[in-house]
């Protein structure tokens, strides 16, 4: 294992805000630089420092399981570009959705104890229901196939603008969005239900539940003295989040949750001790029954025999993980507030955490790479190697009838940014040399070129449709 020591910047808040933003940027490559380059850095390392500086992420954790043991843990950038205070391995980020895991081991743990049942009803344990809410299954809750009203609102404002109080009574006066168990809808309101479900059935809040049942189990302390406030608590070593705006600059990010939604996404912790929790729960310390653990990560399926999740990726969605369901090295995920995540890979005896404290960051969509220095067959998963050269051919923008898509190469791997509002890059990955596949959408990419080499065009195809674009101009990668 190891780990770098905090190397201390200078202060920012004196600096124009121009100023300011170059001086992030520098800050940033001396730790990676200090990082990855003084401190005998491995492949990993290498890839991270890429990844970080095509992203612009600020801070970053990972910790490495390998056959039940934590083999690699290191940290990277800066946790607070206010203070200009590095990343280490006290540090502690917000992770957001990731804590839904932790809300569903607990669910499993009330269901061994006899207390739960994933098929019955919510209102076997929960009373003063709305009447449509009541037939819903704990099943149901966990795996967002209840079709209830999401507490956030469409734009995820919901709460601040209403107030808690409010927005938990306006959100039970609406109707159910369809039936439930016929599709796939991540919603807010679904997990502030499961932690009213702990609390009623332990007899006792579901922080404490999990704390007792999880963390000290673990052994996370770090974990458990960050406690469930997110951003609001005054938490020691805690990582500020940052995003960039519309017009690409870093800007400090706070978000809110009332205490009845952070079974949903209340948790801060360190990557070395979600991995302890990851060797806790797959050593059979958690639970009492080795079946559990297959439960817990099991898809639900829909009345139509299928699983659904957010993308042909996360294809799936069990108790609070989401599952990647696919021929060779499956593996089970938590995502959190696009800024953190986990896989792991039970047949292959890996797990990876990576946490950052940039919105945006989407560690998931590159740990399949890192999980690739481990797994020699990955190939297939994250695509075959494509020379440099040919990769900077395919640069440029591309105009379909009614979109555009902008390529680029970054941290070697081709890029999409699709035009339109509230847009994110997303990276491809090759099965030859002129065709590529996405991991975050069903969707494959064919680029097209004239007899002299030229790229000239682009095939889209998403759901059975092709759609072709041209080649408009190119741009630096």
């Amino acid at each position: 294992m190891r780990t770098h020591r905090t190397i201390h910047a200078g202060k920012l808040s004196s600096l124009p805000a121009a100023s300011r933003a170059r001086r992030c940027r520098l800050i940033v490559a001396a730790l990676m630089l200090f990082a990855c380059g003084l401190v005998h850095a491995d492949a990993i390392d290498d890839l991270l420092a890429a990844r970080m500086q095509a992203s612009h992420i600020p801070g970053l954790q990972i910790a490495i399981v390998k056959d039940g043991k934590l083999i690699k843990t290191a940290s990277y950038g800066i946790a607070n570009l206010q203070d200009s205070v590095a990343v280490d391995n006290d540090t502690v980020f917000t992770i957001n959705s990731m804590t839904k895991g932790f809300a569903g081991v607990a669910v499993m743990q009330l269901i061994e104890q006899g207390k739960l049942k994933l098929d019955s009803p919510i209102s076997d344990y929960l009373t003063d229901l709305p009447t449509a809410w009541r037939s819903i299954t704990v099943q149901q809750l966990l795996s967002h196939t209840s079709g209830l009203p999401d507490i956030m609102g469409e734009a995820g404002y919901f709460i601040p603008m209403a107030g808690a109080d409010a927005a938990w009574k306006r959100v039970q006066q609406q109707p159910l969005e369809f039936v439930a168990n016929t599709e796939f809808r991540y919603n807010q309101t679904n997990y502030l239900l499961v932690g009213k479900l702990i609390d009623a059935v332990a007899a006792q809040p579901f922080t404490d539940f999990i704390v007792n049942n999880q963390l000290r189990k673990a052994n996370m302390p770090r974990t458990e003295a960050a406690g469930f406030a997110h951003f609001q608590g005054v938490v020691a070593h805690q990582a500020r989040g940052y995003t960039h705006d519309i017009s690409g600059e870093l800007i400090t990010v706070y978000s809110e949750f009332p205490p009845y939604l952070r079974a949903a996404a209340g948790m801060s912790s360190s990557a070395s001790e979600i991995a302890r929790w990851l060797i806790a729960l797959q050593a059979g310390k958690l639970f009492a029954h080795e079946a559990s653990l297959q439960t817990l990560w099991r898809p639900a399926k829909l009345a139509n025999g299928k699983t659904s999740g957010f993308s042909r990726f996360l294809n799936g969605y069990a108790m609070g993980w989401q599952v990647i369901d696919r021929p060779t090295h499956p593996a089970v995920a938590l995502v959190g507030g696009n800024r953190a995540a986990l896989m792991v890979y039970p047949e292959d005896n890996l797990a990876i955490v990576v946490l950052t404290n940039l919105m945006g960051a989407s560690p998931e969509t590159f740990i399949d790479a890192i999980a690739g220095h481990y797994i020699p067959t990955m190939q297939s998963i994250n695509g075959i190697a494509v020379a440099a050269e040919v990769l900077d051919e395919y640069v440029g923008d591309y105009a379909f009838e009614k979109f555009s898509i902008s390529v680029s190469v970054e941290a070697g791997v081709l890029t999409l940014l699709a035009s339109g509002k509230g847009q994110e890059k997303f990276p491809v990955f090759a099965e030859t040399d002129k065709d590529f596949f996405a991991k975050v959408i069903d969707a494959t990419f064919h680029f097209q070129r004239a007899e002299d080499g030229e790229v000239t065009g682009l095939v889209f195809r998403q759901g059975g449709n092709d759609m072709q674009a041209s080649k408009v101009g190119s741009h630096d990668s």
